[in-house]
């Protein structure tokens, strides 16, 4: 592992921070009286304290101070056309005219549910949530009820939200998780039952042999597999074509369930990663973009699986409720952005993703200095270490100073991304706005041995 020495201290970063954020740093101090931990979002928080947003403008981020950055993390990538899109305020202001919420089911819920059932291969029938943990817990609620099975598998190091069984080995020490071919269950919160533990396999990402062995030595009791065909955790790095196609053919045959948690990857294609892949899944959860910047979530597949929520003739296998589910504001956001998402744009801003981790990677080596730039289509990622990271376990052991370095260093110069070094590409971005990325960037560089 190489290490890395900066003339840039964390304290002369913290220092200019600070000095810039006065009215964030009061404002933080107050929510701690009355918000746990000072916030109701864990990836809100970054230390010394997070900056209050005020306003947003296309790619722009203003804050409480009045300080201006590019928003390359974009609400957690759920911003793909940026802040106060035209279209999507329109929608909002037109809705809020007639209602923001009823108890009846609405025109708009329907008509985009028929826009994402004729994107996505994997989609017969869906039903929204408000959130992408709604949606996973449901997905895998599903796949044991019509499997009859009570075990679900995911991959070591993957993010699907925070119900029981998607916290199970998310973030975890390597050395508690056993053999990196059989990863041992590990749980990522307190608060979980070991029954939630036994019920969870853990595979490694990007080893289509395990998973294989590891898939078929546990059909008897495997409901589904879960997956994010790119991992966002570690810094968007993506699946190999192979794993997921083995993951397809494992799935096959035994009565398992495969599940691509979507809920980030819908921005790669118009029929997310499973169109980039040419692998359908039995069933896909949502989020993010579909919502237009409001909350929301959405899971569906196979008509036959999504059965079990049909009341229409009598009650239901898996009740399902839900007081804001497809509500007609964000169903009208939804639309209001996913009909402006042509192939033409997808296809602009994965350039544009492609283009700045080039660069940035490009820049990187000129200054002899060994860092790595994950992600695919409009994703990307800052790895601090020299070797390839294609898996949680060979993500792990980087500079966590230098990063935290980095990161306040591109806050300082009106550079957005999350805390830990990912961010994503909007619409409104263009070449000024990289350009504005890769200087800062080299200005980092310039002070990096």
């Amino acid at each position: 592992m190489t290490a890395f020495t900066s003339v840039y201290s964390y304290a002369a970063e913290e220092a200019a921070y600070r000095q810039r954020n006065p009215r964030s740093a009061t404002r933080f101090a107050e929510a701690q009286q009355v918000l746990a931990g000072g916030n109701s979002r864990l990836t809100a928080f970054f230390k010394p304290f997070p900056f209050y947003a005020e306003h947003g403008e296309g790619c722009v981020l203003r804050d409480v101070d009045g300080n201006d950055r590019l928003d390359f993390y974009n609400n957690a990538t759920s911003l793909i056309l940026g802040h106060r899109d035209p279209q999507v305020t329109a929608a909002l202001q037109a809705q809020a005219e007639k209602g923001t919420a009823f108890a009846n089911p609405t025109e708009p819920e329907v008509e985009l549910a028929g826009l994402l059932t004729a994107a996505l291969p994997s989609l017969q029938r869906l039903r929204f949530t408000n959130s992408g943990t709604e949606g996973v817990a449901l997905a895998l609620r599903a796949a044991r009820a019509f499997t009859g099975k009570s075990k679900i598998a995911k991959t070591e190091g993957a993010y699907h939200g925070t119900s029981d069984h998607a916290s199970i080995s998310v973030t975890l020490r390597v050395s508690e998780a056993g053999d990196e071919t059989a990863p041992r269950a590990v749980p990522s919160s307190q608060g979980l039952t070991a029954k939630t533990l036994d019920d969870v396999l853990i595979i490694p990402f990007n080893d289509a042999a395990a998973a294989r062995r590891l898939i078929a030595q546990h059909r008897d009791d495997l409901a589904a597999v879960i997956v994010e065909p790119v991992m966002a955790g570690i810094g968007y790095v993506p699946a190999e074509a192979a794993f997921l196609e083995a993951l397809r053919e494992a799935c096959d045959g035994q009565r398992t369930l495969l599940i691509f948690d979507e809920v980030q990857t819908l921005r790669m294609a118009p029929g997310g990663a499973q169109q980039w892949y040419d692998v359908v899944p039995d069933m896909s959860c949502l989020g993010k973009i579909i919502g237009g910047g409001l909350p929301v979530g959405a899971f569906g597949g196979r008509a036959d699986v999504m059965a079990a929520f049909d009341a229409t003739e009598g009650a239901p296998a898996i009740p399902h409720g839900g007081t804001f589910n497809g509500n007609p504001m964000t169903m009208q956001a939804g639309l209001a952005t996913m009909r402006q998402l042509t192939p033409e744009v997808y296809e602009q801003i994965n350039e544009r993703g492609e283009t700045l981790r080039h660069q940035l990677e490009e820049m990187a080596r000129s200054a002899g200095v060994p860092v790595r730039i994950s992600g695919i289509a409009s994703f990307f990622g800052v790895q601090l270490t020299d070797r390839p990271v294609t898996t949680y376990r060979s993500a792990q052991g980087q500079d966590e100073a230098l990063r935290q370095k980095l990161f306040l260093h591109l806050l300082n110069e009106g550079i957005y991304v999350n805390s830990r070094l990912v961010g994503n590409i909007s619409t409104p971005m263009g070449r000024h706005e990289l350009d504005s990325f890769t200087a800062a960037w080299e200005r980092f560089l310039a002070n990096i041995r």
